[in-house]
């Protein structure tokens, strides 16, 4: 393991100035759950909140942010299910533990809309905060969780033509209900109409599961959805580039 960038040890002194002068808003809770309900985990042992990716920009904002070092990694997989394939893995790393790994995950926690990360969240904490009704949203919210949670269980799929120009935003999981509750909540509040479709069907040590694909479009067919990754696009709201660059592309073309 090498540590890319390095901060010094939780010292009780050094979290209180961090707490003191860390000042942040729900819209940057927000697009940190999104990652949290897809790539960062929650771990009881040690408080541990853990963010491990291949892509490096989103870890190391997270390590800036929160003032934890950026380590990186190298080991021998195998993917998840249903493919099994056998590849080396390169995964960049950054770990909040102790008070920090408490209070990032209290703050997050009102966000989550997962409900096995809501578990594992509670058992860090030790109790169960109360989350955030799903009338009690607000647009921009949405949108900031939108954006981590398509970069990190998702992406976007550029269809182009001639004259046409589109764009298919698409999140998976083996939770339909966690969909559905995004599928809700994006169009109670954003007027974003999403599909949930069956993928895969794949068996693990704990018996068969399925995998599900919400999705939506953007173009001349649904021009109600333009807005939406026009939002995407602004500064500050995606973290991934790679994944921003065809929000991008999708918004100049139309």
């Amino acid at each position: 393991m090498t540590v890319l960038i390095k901060y010094p040890r939780q010292t009780k002194s050094r979290n209180k100035i961090f707490f003191e002068k860390k000042e942040l808003t729900n819209l940057d809770w927000c697009k940190w759950t999104g990652w949290c309900d897809t790539d960062i985990t929650f771990e009881r042992i040690h408080y541990r909140v853990v963010f491990r990716l291949s892509d490096r920009q989103p870890v190391e904002l997270f390590s800036k942010i929160f003032e934890t070092s950026l380590r990186y990694t190298e080991h021998d997989t195998i993917t998840p299910e249903p493919y099994r394939k056998e590849y080396r893995c390169k995964e960049y790393k950054g770990v909040l533990t102790g008070e920090k790994g408490k209070w990032f995950t209290k703050n997050v926690y009102p966000f989550l809309l997962d409900q096995k990360k809501k578990n594992y969240a509670a058992r860090l904490l030790g109790y169960r905060p109360e989350s955030k009704n799903f009338s009690d949203w607000t647009p921009d919210e949405l949108t900031y969780y939108l954006a981590t949670a398509l970069e990190g269980d998702g992406g976007f799929i550029l269809y182009l033509g001639k004259n046409v120009t589109s764009i298919r935003a698409t999140l998976c999981s083996s939770d339909v209900q966690y969909l559905s509750d995004v599928k809700y909540l994006a169009e109670k509040k954003l007027g974003i109409i999403f599909q949930i479709r069956e993928v895969a069907t794949y068996m693990t040590q704990k018996g068969e599961r399925t995998r599900y694909q919400l999705y939506t479009f953007g173009g001349q067919k649904h021009p109600t959805h333009q807005g939406f990754f026009q939002s995407l696009a602004r500064d500050g709201v995606m973290t991934l580039d790679r994944k921003k660059h065809n929000v991008q592309k999708f918004i100049t073309s139309v």
